[in-house]
């Protein structure tokens, strides 16, 4: 047993004596912030990846600030919400602050005692919809 405390404390002594690589992360500073604007949907989604099958990173509801980045990828948009960079689905911003459920019907939205896990499968449907006039005649 002596030996085996010896092994474990020697390890943690040369652990601690060799530098531990430091995570780079990007300055806020340093990416350009084109415009904040606000999230029209009742409920959307900030994904890994530009695709409405991507991982979400985070539930959002309307007329939540967002930081946008130059960055555009379809119709998929770079930002940064709260500690969250991910891209947001650009026909779901608002340049305004829009007129949402829940400040227009504050008494009926807090009645619908959503939780986070609500949001977020109202949030994946509405990524769903297909906006737009039918080309069909």
């Amino acid at each position: 047993m002596p030996r085996f405390l010896t092994i474990t404390l020697l390890v943690l002594i040369i652990s601690n004596l060799v530098p531990a690589k430091e995570k780079v992360e990007i300055k806020e500073d340093s990416k350009k912030i084109i415009s904040i604007e606000y999230l029209g949907a009742l409920f959307g989604h900030v994904r890994v990846q530009p695709s409405q099958y991507a991982e979400s990173l985070s539930a959002i509801s309307c007329g939540h600030p967002i930081k946008l980045y130059e960055t555009i990828k379809d119709d998929y948009q770079f930002a940064k919400v709260g500690p969250y960079e991910g891209y947001v689905k650009r026909e779901h911003l608002s340049k305004h602050k829009p007129e949402c459920l829940q400040d227009k019907y504050p008494k009926f939205f807090e009645t619908i005692n959503l939780d986070i896990t609500e949001m977020y499968y109202w949030g994946k449907l509405n990524d769903q919809y297909i906006t737009g006039k039918s080309k069909l005649k």
